[in-house]
């Protein structure tokens, strides 16, 4: 996908047109010091344009600094909220005994609240570990709907789990990762391709039946729906655009 020449359109869905972004994959950018280092750079333009990733002060990007447990915990916060660093309170008594006073402690329990993080099973959340990439790759699923108990993300067996269902056609979170080992910490160059992934990938959504014996539930993967489209209110054109009803 690198290789052909696309460009990104994402075209803000309200009564008035917020915004507009269109970048290309071999587009020359000044949007970070180290550019010409990053790899993914169209993921790393996208993302940050989306206000998901952010840069560092002295406006470098740093694509193979580790990403930390609670920095994907915020970038999945501000994914599900369209772009926006929302604003959150955080719990008297917090989530996990090592999180209180930490600077991302709102936007950890925020993700431990849907269900889209747990901790290491003693009480703490390790906020400062350098993520994995099937850490990240289960927080990106369980965003996109995907139920951690029903899709078998928890149990002995949790890493095989998530990577199967992320490297399905429906996710393709692992699709253009540079020597991705899941297992091991992910870098920022990877988290920002695993964001950029994670926007085009299918939601699930929760379906209901009725039976004689009621409603039963069940999950399902949309074919039409993607976190773009849902939480960005925004769609995705593959090719050279040149105009639209829009722009």
């Amino acid at each position: 996908m690198r290789n052909l020449k696309r460009a990104l359109s994402l075209a803000l869905a309200s009564i008035m047109l917020l915004g507009m972004m269109v970048t290309g994959a071999g587009a020359a950018s000044t949007s970070f010091t180290d550019f010409d280092q990053i790899v993914n750079q169209e993921a790393a333009e996208v993302t940050s344009g989306l206000k998901i990733f952010e840069g560092y002060t002295d406006g470098s990007f740093g694509p193979e600094r580790p990403v930390t447990r609670a920095e994907m915990a915020k970038m999945i916060t501000v994914a599900l909220n369209g772009g926006v660093d929302p604003v959150l309170g955080t719990q008297t008594t917090p989530k996990f005994s090592d999180i209180g006073g930490h600077w991302a402690q709102k936007y950890i329990e925020y993700c431990a609240n849907l269900s889209i993080i747990n901790g290491r099973g003693d009480g703490t959340f390790a906020p400062d570990a350098t993520v994995t990439g099937t850490e990240a790759a289960k927080m990106a699923l369980t965003a996109l709907g995907y139920n951690s108990e029903v899709f078998k993300f928890t149990g002995i067996d949790w890493e095989v789990n998530v990577n199967a269902a992320a490297n399905a056609p429906s996710a393709n979170l692992y699709d253009g990762l540079r020597n991705i080992n899941p297992g091991e910490g992910l870098s920022r160059d990877n988290a920002a391709q695993m964001l950029y992934n994670a926007l085009d990938a299918n939601v699930v959504e929760i379906s209901y039946n009725i039976t004689s014996n009621g409603v039963e539930t069940g999950y399902v993967i949309s074919d039409k729906k993607t976190m773009m489209t849902e939480r960005f209110g925004a769609v995705k054109v593959v090719g050279i655009v040149t105009g639209n009803e829009i722009a």
